[in-house]
């Protein structure tokens, strides 16, 4: 009972099935031909009396297409009404004229209906009319709709030109900030895009133009701004509503379509429907004049053809049936064998394209290869998904912050492998904790603000240190859906670095008091010493006198250098560089260190071979060495070693490593060893100015200092100090002074003054004296006639003295100048070229200062003439 089925399953395969049908395509071709046969002789005695009647169906379907062909002449004249009153009125009056049409070709067509094959023709028509009645009520709801949509439009275009134009106004404001500009110009942006979609008349750009304004309303959300948001809420109300600018946009190009799509079924419809009765007419008219003129003998032939053709349908259908079952099965056979092939991976299966034929096996095929597309799509698809997440995973990994993913339970899903690095434990511990918070407790970290909860919905961000001062910053972000990503990083060095800037600014602070101390604190010292050399020239008989003036001008010399130091610690004391070669320079402090320091300490230099020179204030660069390594000796409490080491930087600097085996510091007082009057030893042993002083000088130099220590193993004090540039290196030779000249001595200190002329007038120059800033500039102003100017920089009432300089040297272009101050600050300067060529003397000054000064602008301009 089995087997039955599968001999049945096998003999009705697809090519026994085709000639299965094809053998009853060839009896019901007989079984027609019999029919016909038959009803060819009825028709002979039928023909006379349907012809009057064929012709009034003729002459009422000649109407019926003069009525449809006006009603496709008149339908798109629907469009083009602006009322919706008139758009009801015509559609309602084309509805009318149609039904009229309908039922006189109904009333009329039955009368010819009796005609044969004639009757085909009233279904047709019938329908045709049908749709095109349906399809001019489709039309005049398309037009309302349009219409309706445009009214809409209209007023929300003016709504949108407001808004275009407040845009354009807010964005041009000077008083906003740029934020707020910049989003009132996306506002007027956005409100343009909506404009130009209240105007385009397809769906693409429509969707484009949207896009643009989504993407440009993205933008604007981020503002906080009261009016901008209040801007954008109403932008979203044009727009974005259910009755917004798109949405009735949408709904006019869905009529506009509606109305074409209409139109092009009415206009088909009665092409049809002239098609129908042009066939009609044709085929009446064939049919009557052929039975009216060869009825008998059309009857006889007809009966021999009916014959003939029966015969030649069944031998046509068997070769038929055999063309199409070996034509079917080739195909499926190769469609098969494709399928297969691609089931197993191999996308380089291709069937040829069928011929320009619609049959199920053309569509067979292309559903093959629609169906191999999609597959070598998703496989595509699949290896660039493949790419996305190895490239997650790979930076995942790779980032240098700690990473875990968690779930809203706080259990840990994933975590990359800088997370152990950063917390300093172990994988294993990882793996054993499971949930962040365990993770955390277990890692010997602790939460520096003590009040921190981990596991509340507000935590963000927060700092965790251990025993060994580790800082590590914890960051909390919470993911779309559910759960959170930690992020663990390590900033210990940056903090350090930020401790270190903060180090610096208290520095600069202390150093700019302690300059405006200074200042003063030279002025007083000047006064004093000039006072004091005046004396010793003028009572040199007084014999008496000379220990008292001795031991002045030991003071003041004492309170000078206190005063260098303070002005090094501040960067603005006055230094006198020239090119030094270091390795000649070491040598000779080094002797002077050795006979300063005790003799139990051994002093060792390891310098270059090569001669190496740098630009450098050579006394000022002693002073430092020896202020290092007396430093040095003191932390050396029995016999050790201090080593200065030279080391050339490629061509751009030399540095200097004082190095000693003493006592060293801790982290504590390594901080503060640049803060002026800060010591470590007795009050009595030491003012505290050392290193500040080296600190002030070194960087005024051009150059840098850095300093490490640690307890009990020694400290290294490294300088670098840049090279002299090449054209430096050449010699330079003395200047002298000539003849006497007019000199304006601007000091709005009495004392200073009198200083100062004393000194004039004992070289021999002639003095004008202007002990105010008022006074100088109408000797300036005035014109009158002088060779040089001389002029303290800080003056009275906030003047400068750099003004009364840029003022001389406009009346006269080879005007000579000289500037006096304890400091110069740079902030003062005016930034004029002309006053580069100025000489600067620092205070306290000597006489022989005060000439080479005043001899280097002279000499300057002798040798430009």
């Amino acid at each position: 009972m089995t087997l039955l089925p599968q001999r049945l399953k096998a003999l009705l395969s697809i090519k026994t099935r085709l000639l299965a049908a094809i053998t009853l395509l060839t009896f019901a071709t007989l079984f027609a031909g019999s029919i016909a046969w038959y009803w060819l002789d009825q028709a002979n005695v039928k023909l006379v009396g349907h012809y009057q009647k064929t012709i009034e169906a003729i002459a009422s379907s000649l109407q019926l297409a003069n009525k449809s062909a006006g009603l496709v002449s008149s339908a798109p004249f629907i469009l083009n009404l602006s009322s919706v009153y008139q758009i009801e009125n015509e559609g309602s009056r084309l509805l009318v004229e149609l039904s009229k049409a309908e039922q006189q070709y109904r009333d009329n067509f039955p009368l010819a209906r009796q005609q044969g094959s004639l009757g085909r023709f009233l279904p047709q028509v019938q329908q045709n009319l049908s749709l095109m009645r349906s399809q001019v009520a489709v039309l005049v709801n398309a037009a309302q709709q349009i219409s309706e949509s445009e009214d809409r439009v209209r007023t929300l275009l003016v709504d949108l030109t407001k808004m275009e134009r407040l845009a354009v106004k807010n964005s041009s404001t000077f008083y906003q900030n740029v934020d707020e500009r910049e989003a009132w110009q996306g506002i007027g942006q956005a409100a343009n895009l909506l404009i130009s979609a209240a105007h385009v008349t397809d769906f693409l750009s429509l969707g484009e133009l949207r896009r643009r304004y989504h993407l440009q309303m993205v933008e604007l959300e981020g503002v906080s701004a009261p009016e901008v948001q209040e801007a954008v809420e109403v932008l979203k109300t044009i727009a974005e509503d259910n009755a917004g600018l798109y949405a009735i946009r949408h709904l006019a190009m869905a009529g506009q379509l509606e109305a074409r799509n209409a139109l092009f079924k009415i206009k088909s419809s009665a092409q049809m429907i002239n098609q129908l009765v042009a066939e009609f007419v044709r085929l009446s008219g064939n049919e009557i004049a052929k039975q009216r003129q060869e009825t008998s003998s059309y009857i006889s032939s007809a009966q021999l053809v009916v014959l003939l053709t029966g015969i030649a349908s069944i031998l046509l259908a068997l070769m038929s049936a055999h063309y199409i079952a070996g034509y079917v099965t080739k195909n499926i056979n190769r469609i098969s064998h494709a399928m297969s092939s691609l089931a197993k991976g191999n996308h380089t299966t291709v069937l040829p394209r069928p011929a320009r034929q619609d049959d199920e096996i053309t569509r067979l095929l292309h559903s093959f290869r629609i169906f191999r597309a999609n597959s070598i799509r998703l496989r595509r698809i699949y290896g660039q998904l493949q790419r996305k997440t190895e490239l997650f995973e790979t930076t995942f990994n790779c980032i240098a912050e700690g990473l875990v993913l968690t779930n809203d339970a706080h259990d840990m899903t994933a975590w990359n492998p800088r997370l152990a690095e950063t917390l300093r434990i172990s994988e294993a511990e990882i793996d054993t904790a499971k949930d962040i918070r365990v993770l955390i407790q277990n890692s010997g970290f602790r939460w520096k603000d003590e009040n921190v909860r981990p596991h509340g919905t507000r935590f963000r961000f927060a700092e965790l240190i251990d025993d060994d001062g580790i800082l590590i910053e914890v960051r909390k972000s919470p993911l779309p859906e559910s759960g959170a990503v930690w992020s663990f990083s390590d900033a210990t060095d940056r903090r350090f670095v930020q401790e270190q800037a903060q180090q610096k600014q208290k520095l600069e602070s202390l150093g700019q008091l302690t300059g405006e101390v200074a200042h003063d604190f030279n002025n007083i010292l000047t006064s004093i010493s000039g006072s004091v050399g005046i004396i010793e020239r003028k009572s040199s008989k007084l014999i008496d006198l000379k220990g008292n003036i001795q031991r002045i001008h030991s003071a003041v010399e004492m309170a000078t250098n206190l005063t260098q130091r303070l002005l090094a610690f501040a960067r603005k004391q006055h230094l006198e560089p020239e090119v030094v070669e270091i390795n000649h320079l070491i040598e000779s402090v080094a002797e002077i260190i050795s006979l300063s320091i005790d003799e139990r300490i051994v002093l060792t230099t390891d310098l270059p071979e090569d001669a190496t020179y740098v630009r450098i204030d050579p006394g000022q660069l002693e002073s430092a060495m020896l202020n290092l390594c007396i430093n040095s000796s003191h932390a050396i409490s029995d016999a050790g070693t201090i080593s200065i080491h030279v080391v050339v930087n490629g061509s751009e600097s030399v540095s200097i490593n004082v190095t000693d085996d003493g006592c060293g510091m801790d982290q504590e007082t390594l901080e503060r060893v640049y803060e002026p009057f800060f010591t470590t030893r007795h009050t009595s042993a030491g003012s505290g100015l050392g290193l500040s002083m080296v600190f002030g000088f070194i960087k005024q130099s051009g150059g840098e200092m850095g300093i490490t220590s640690e307890k009990e193993e020694g400290t290294t004090v490294t300088l670098v100090i840049p090279q002299a540039p090449l054209e430096d290196l050449a010699p330079t030779t003395a200047i002298t002074f000539d003849q006497p000249r007019r000199i304006v001595v601007v000091e709005d200190d009495l004392q200073t003054l009198l200083r100062a002329k004393t000194m004039l007038k004992e070289m021999g120059l002639i003095c004008i004296e202007a002990n105010s800033y008022g006074s100088a500039k109408v000797l300036i102003e005035n014109g009158t006639k002088f060779d040089i100017l001389f002029t303290d920089v800080q003056l009275e009432d906030g003047k400068i003295g750099w003004d009364l300089a840029e003022a001389s040297i406009k009346a006269c272009a080879d005007q000579k100048v000289v500037v006096t101050s304890g400091r110069f600050p740079k902030a003062l300067e005016p930034q004029t070229q002309s006053l580069e060529r100025i000489t600067r003397l620092a205070k306290p000054y000597s006489k022989e200062q005060l000439a080479e000064a005043l001899l280097s602008q002279i000499k300057q301009f002798e040798a430009a003439d």
